[in-house]
């Protein structure tokens, strides 16, 4: 059993058998979690624990979801961990109160096991890039003449406020002008990187190597520029490749790297001796995280020579 310390999501619901199903599907994706019945009792857990994400319900008696929200991203000890609010709630004004209580993700129930799933794992993904130096961009957007800074991850949230404006109120100027908004923010978007590529954009300008390692077989799917760069090659000619045999490694140092890309919720570091293509030789120190790439499930490996 996972020490409570070291579990990965607080989920936060007054409905114990609604708890209790989001942990089922938490488990069955390897992801420990523990639960609040109420916002108060989430803040006092908060006040020994620190998870790397909170799922909360927003419509709880005394605090409430978007109050629980705000009270975490406006603490200087509790704003780096990620809230991800769950609702039946689809109103336009909800889905704004959401951005103005600086939410990650927004999900209306009754959600997609997979699609959860997906944002936990995109949003967990994210914050251990950040960590690793990746600065993220702000958006800037006008909705219903207030001004929102958005980070990359919260435009989830603002596909869905379309969606409910479109769906609750029909094509009125509100829709028009929202549209015109998302659709600048799309091109600034697009400006940094394809669509549907969030996460190679994420690691595009992180300066250290990465590669996307599809399973323990060790085939590469995925690889920034730094990457490209450490090995010397394109991206069309290490694409495909074998992470074992680009790095020239001894059986024992390919047990060693294999055993890191095994099913497992958490990051593990492996130190290897490798010969690069370059014929160099190097100690390096190799970082291995789970994540989702392109909707399946694969391995963020960070290269560091020591």
């Amino acid at each position: 059993m996972v020490p409570e310390n070291n579990r990965d999501i607080l989920i936060v619901e007054d409905s114990p058998t609604q708890a209790e199903y989001l942990r089922k599907i938490l488990r069955d994706y390897n992801f420990s979690s523990f639960v609040a019945l109420s916002g108060e009792e989430a803040i006092e857990i908060l006040k020994s624990k620190t998870p790397k994400l909170i799922i909360s319900d927003i419509l709880m008696p005394g605090i409430d979801g978007f109050e629980l929200c705000k009270i975490v991203k406006s603490s200087e000890k509790w704003k780096d961990i990620i809230v991800l609010l769950l609702t039946t709630l689809s109103d336009p004004k909800d889905i704004i109160k959401a951005l103005d209580v600086d939410a990650d993700a927004f999900i209306i129930k009754p959600f997609n096991k997979k699609y959860l799933i997906s944002t936990v794992q995109f949003l967990i993904s994210h914050s251990e890039l950040k960590k690793l130096g990746y600065t993220e961009s702000n958006l800037e957007i006008n909705i219903m003449g207030k001004k929102y800074t958005l980070r990359s991850t919260q435009i989830q949230i603002l596909n869905l406020l379309l969606f409910s404006y479109e769906k609750t109120i029909g094509d009125m100027e509100e829709i028009r002008k929202l549209k015109q908004e998302i659709k600048k923010l799309n091109e600034k978007l697009r400006e940094i990187y394809e669509k549907d590529k969030e996460y190679d954009f994420l690691i595009e300008g992180i300066p250290i190597p990465i590669l996307v390692i599809k399973d323990i077989r060790g085939e590469i799917i995925g690889a920034n520029s730094s990457a490209l760069s450490f090995f010397n090659m394109k991206k069309e000619k290490i694409i495909g490749k074998n992470i074992f045999e680009i790095l020239h490694l001894s059986p024992l140092h390919i047990t060693q790297l294999r055993e890191t890309l095994t099913p497992s919720k958490d990051k593990k570091t492996v130190k290897i001796k490798a010969t690069l293509p370059s014929g160099e030789s190097a100690e390096l120190r190799i970082i291995t995280t789970p994540i989702f790439y392109k909707e399946v499930p694969a391995f963020q490996v960070s290269i560091l020579k020591t």
